[in-house]
């Protein structure tokens, strides 16, 4: 994968997981980033999260793919006998495809050791975004989602590429619209110099509101700092983790939404001040496992303590 676009969808997935969490199962809960190289091992995986699905904790893999890989179910398989071995749990393994390539090797993924003698059968998942529709994406409550529209099916026009634009201002989203412009300028091809054009000029005109943006700010300011090109990918890495720093303090509100309602305001009260995503992940946990709103109420108030 080029380069840019790679950087830019491990920054989408990382700073969204919830979204693509729910892009594969609706019903499951994000809980924590895994680190994406597994120890004493030079595989390096696009994203692993672990998460809760019906009650069960299980890892899902995220690989991105712009172009047709016949080798895509080996190496899926691969990381998914490695971090389970690591990490002690079921994982499902996921390929997102960006472009439309050809015809994908589909899963299951069968060997045999002679004919009709078959020794292992893997089960892995493909999404294919070229035959989703893009008011799929735009019309999901996920934000993390939107980007990826330009990509769908008949997705590379003007119209949906300005709709995914207005949706991420309208819904203060800033931080995401250098993700879509990128996206949006691999969907319209290197070749297509009209529609490259009109992305240019459409993104300068968002240019003032991009620079209030947190990552945005990062970049530049350590850019001048340090140098462009390097501080550019040191002002992404920081801007990056305060992306991830919000996106748990998201995660874990919404599950004391979904489980206790009503300890919502003194919850928001009690992480105001925690900046640590270690700790959020932590509580995370506690509140998917707590049976009473009492005990729940004790992991908040416990929450200056293990800091």
């Amino acid at each position: 994968m080029a380069k840019p676009y790679d950087d830019s969808l491990k920054t989408l997935v990382r700073t969204n997981p919830q979204a693509f969490v729910s892009l594969v199962f609706p019903e499951a809960q994000y809980v924590r980033e895994l680190p994406e190289k597994l120890k004493n091992l030079s595989l390096k995986m696009d994203a692993l999260f672990e998460v809760v699905v019906k009650g069960s904790p299980i890892l899902v893999h995220f690989e991105f793919q712009t172009y047709n890989d016949v080798t895509m179910p080996e190496r899926l398989l691969n990381y998914n006998v490695q971090a389970r071995r690591t990490y002690k749990k079921p994982v499902h393994s996921c390929a997102i495809h960006l472009l439309n390539d050809g015809e994908l090797p589909a899963s299951p993924l069968v060997w045999y050791s002679i004919p009709e003698e078959q020794v292992l059968e893997f089960k892995f998942q493909n999404i294919e975004l070229s035959k989703l529709a893009p008011e799929s994406l735009l019309d999901s409550d996920q934000a993390g989602l939107w980007p990826l529209s330009p990509l769908a099916k008949d997705g590379a026009n003007y119209e949906v590429v300005d709709t995914m634009f207005s949706h991420l201002m309208e819904a203060d989203k800033k931080d995401l619209l250098p993700i879509g412009y990128t996206l949006a300028s691999l969907a319209f091809g290197e070749n297509n110099i009209a529609a490259q054009d009109w992305l240019t000029r459409r993104y300068k005109e968002m240019y003032d509101v991009l620079r209030e943006t947190p990552i945005y700010q990062e970049m530049t300011r350590t850019a001048r700092e340090e140098g462009w090109e390097e501080g550019m990918e040191k002002g992404l890495e920081r801007g990056l983790e305060r992306g991830r720093l919000d996106s748990a303090h998201q995660t874990l509100v919404a599950v004391i939404l979904e489980r206790f309602p009503r300890l919502e305001r003194f919850a928001r009260k009690q992480l105001s001040d925690v900046d640590d995503p270690l700790v959020l992940q932590h509580l995370t946990v506690k509140m998917s496992i707590a049976q009473t709103m009492e005990e729940a109420k004790g992991y908040l108030l416990a929450i200056d303590d293990s800091e």
